[in-house]
């Protein structure tokens, strides 16, 4: 008898993950697909499409199958959650006859559909940008932050090395001094952080720093990607830590803590699936996320997604059962 195939896609500012799975076989994978970012309010409809194509070519390659339309599709995409985007997303899934049923959704979605107990609850996704989702027991829905990074992204990697790198600014000029301990008042050649980033950056001094930082291939994933160095540099100085990460925690309690004000909960347990590079890489920033919702009335069981894609082919499932 043939399979029934379904697909969940998720989609991001740093990376697209592709699933393919058996209808009804539940947990059973057969076929993983990768490609680049698919967020096309950073890389663009072009890119983003192409991205898609990539991680879903790579599913079937994966599974050893050719193309083919599923049963059903959840693509859950960074970028593509308001009206306007989801006629396009569906125009692009039409024309590639990707599905017969398509489910398309927030990339918050996957994460709340993965990581909690009975499929509803908060998500929340900081990595190259943030965004929190929730769902409640009834199917009512809500959303905060999802901004971008011209006006948002508060509490992602993007807006933590950018405030990372300001600082560095401030210490390169004297207007800051250099942590305790780090050497002179002023001695930024003994600062972490500002050694780390100019590592990152290819520059040997601040000064260069400008240069490397407003290159045409300074993208912002390429800025959100150097998390890791500033991580790093708030392990060796503590303050560092509280300047930069701490905040980075309650910014992101706070989008949570909307989502679930306005689904109802203003305070008491809490589900909370959390997802994103950054995020699940930064102990001290998931530990100010909760301790800020705890100062807030809430008891949040948190559970790490570190796959939201199996949130897609849940979802997916759900919709060709």
């Amino acid at each position: 008898m043939a399979r029934t195939l379904i697909l969940g896609v998720d989609g991001g500012g740093s990376s697209t993950e592709a699933w393919l799975a058996e209808l009804g076989a539940e947990g059973a994978i057969l076929g993983r697909g990768a490609a680049g970012p698919s967020n096309a309010k950073a890389v663009g409809l072009a890119s983003a499409r192409a991205a898609l194509e990539a991680a879903v070519r790579g599913a079937f390659d994966n599974a050893g199958l050719d193309p083919e339309p599923v049963e059903s599709a959840c693509l859950g995409l960074a970028g593509f959650d308001r009206p306007e985007d989801r006629a396009v997303l569906a125009g692009w899934a039409d024309e590639t006859q990707l599905a017969r049923r398509l489910v398309l959704v927030n990339d918050g979605d996957l994460v709340v559909a993965a990581g909690t107990p009975e499929g509803w609850g908060v998500g929340v996704i900081a990595g190259t940008g943030s965004i929190a989702v929730g769902k409640a027991s009834d199917g009512r829905t809500a959303r905060a932050g999802g901004w971008g990074h011209l006006i948002g992204d508060e509490g992602s990697a993007y807006v933590v090395v950018l405030e990372a790198l300001r600082l560095v600014a401030r210490r390169a000029d004297g207007r800051e001094p250099v942590p305790a301990g780090a050497g002179g008042k002023h001695d930024t050649t003994a600062d972490p952080l500002t050694v780390r980033l100019c590592r990152a950056l290819g520059a040997d001094r601040p000064a260069r720093i400008v240069s490397a930082l407003y290159a045409p291939e300074s993208t912002r994933a390429r800025i959100a990607a150097m998390a890791p160095e500033v991580l790093a540099a708030c392990a060796e100085s503590p303050a560092d830590a509280e300047r930069l990460l701490r905040p980075a925690g309650a910014a992101l309690a706070e989008i949570v803590a909307t989502v679930a004000w306005s689904l109802g909960w203003p305070s008491g347990p809490l589900p909370l699936a959390a997802a994103g590079s950054f995020l699940l890489a930064a102990d001290a920033v998931r530990s100010a996320m909760l301790d800020e919702l705890i100062a807030r009335g809430y008891e949040p069981a948190l559970t790490d997604v570190p796959e939201p894609a199996r949130g897609a082919v849940v979802l997916a499932r759900r919709s060709g059962e």
